[in-house]
Formats: structure tokens, sequence, C-alpha cells
């Protein structure tokens, strides 16, 4: 977070980017601390296909203190039990578990957040899912303006001073937050380096297959990620509802 000196805001909080982590800092502020003004600017529409679904337990605690769980449990997106790797030259099989799976109850849902759901996480559509979290922070008190791009970060030495839009307007906060994912905007636009090392980058490829024959039996109850290792990669499968698997191959 970068504060700016401005006397006269549009937002007490400026946030880039409309996806979780936009949202969730949204819900936090207005949920702990609804004095504050809130403005969440997002350059797409939602909702919007986006890589990434399957989620840990902890991710449940957050969307149970920010009061979103209810409407994410009642989107009815499978729930993660743990996952099963095939890993390395031998094919070894590593399993890990979140709740062992001879002991989870395949319950009525949507449920609440308690008993064996504390320790069980979400596989996700990230379309609805973001969906559910930006509308959320709306209805917190949040101001969210779509398909609005922030085209450079306005500056004054190593203070945010704004940030232009695509329109040409200047939008200013009392602080900023930069939730704009690998993109990094304020970071980049405050000159801040950044190192990746060349062994981290890599590439996925990934495609939704839908009503698969065994569909029907993955994509209910306790599901578990699936990753299998390649000599230049690893293939994941997960499913991200009762008739929908994410399918990706990630390689350098």
């Amino acid at each position: 977070m970068i504060s700016a000196p401005h006397q006269t805001y549009d937002a007490d909080i400026v946030i880039i980017g409309g996806g979780p982590a936009g949202s969730t800092v949204a819900s936090y502020i207005r949920k702990f601390a609804p004095e504050l003004s809130v403005l969440v600017l997002e350059k797409e529409k939602f909702p919007r296909e986006h890589i990434g679904e399957s989620q840990l337990p902890g991710i449940s605690a957050i969307l149970h203190e920010i009061g979103v769980w209810d409407k994410v449990e009642a989107a009815n997106f499978p729930i993660k039990l743990g996952a099963s790797y095939t890993w390395g030259r031998n094919a070894d099989l590593w399993d890990f578990d979140f709740y062992p799976a001879e002991e989870f109850v395949d319950e009525p849902r949507p449920a609440q957040y308690k008993g064996q759901r504390l320790l069980t996480a979400f596989q996700v559509e990230r379309d609805r899912y973001d969906d559910i979290l930006l509308r959320h922070s709306e209805s917190l008190g949040a101001t969210v303006r779509e398909e609005t791009h922030v085209r450079e970060v306005l500056r004054d030495g190593d203070r945010v001073t704004g940030l232009r839009l695509d329109d040409g307007s200047v939008v200013t906060g009392r602080h900023y937050v930069d939730a704009s994912g690998h993109v990094g905007i304020l970071r980049r636009g405050m000159g801040v380096e950044s190192d990746a090392p060349d062994d981290l980058k890599n590439v996925a490829f990934w495609d939704y297959w839908d009503n698969a024959e065994w569909a029907v039996t993955i994509g209910v109850g306790g599901t578990r990620v699936q990753v299998r290792s390649l000599p230049y990669g690893w293939i994941w499968f997960i499913p991200v509802s009762p008739s929908r698997a994410s399918v990706g191959l990630v390689c350098p």
C-alpha cells in the first residue's frame, strides 16, 4: 500500500483490480472500517473467464470472515478434500488430504461453515467465483468501476499522486492498493524492479471440458486435484462443477 499526499480524494482507498485480491481487500475495509470509502477499478467486465481454480482451506476462513461464505457455497462449487500427485521419474504417487476422505460425509448443500467444512476448500469456476466476490464488495458499500483501465501512475518522487484512466480522467486516493496481479501496475509505474528466475518462467495451456462421461462422478461430493508430471512439465485436472473440469499443461 502506498500513501498519497493529497488532501482531497475521489476515495480513501483506490484499488487497482477487481479479482479475488482486490475484491477481498475492498470487503475487508468496508466491513471493518465502514467509515472509509473504497473505489475498485477493474479493466474487464465481469463475469469473465480466468485461469486458477483450486483453493486451500485457509481461503474458506477468509470467505467466512468477510461474510461471503454463504454466497460462494450456494454456487455449489465442488468441495476439495486434497490432491493426488504422480511425480518424478518413478511416477510415485503422493497424496495429501485436508480432511480424511473416508470420514467425509456428502451432506446436503448449501452447508454452513462448521464441522468438516472448516477443513475443506473449494474448486471454483473463476468467472462465477470472481463475480460473486466483486458483487459482495459492492453490497458492503464499495464502488466498483468495470471496463476502466489504469493507463498511467502519476507520481511525485516516491509518492503516488493519482491514476490516469483510459478516458484521460485522473482518480486520486488517500491510499492505493495494487491488486493487478502479474501486470504490477503500481510496481511498474513506480519503477520498482523485480527479478524472476528463469526456472520459474513457465506458461500454461488450459481449457474446460464439459459434459464428459465421467464428469458427473468426479465433480460431486469430496473431490481431489489430479496432478501428473511429465519430462517437460506437468498436467493438472481439476473438477470445477458437477459437469465441468479444468485441464491444463504447464511447461517452460
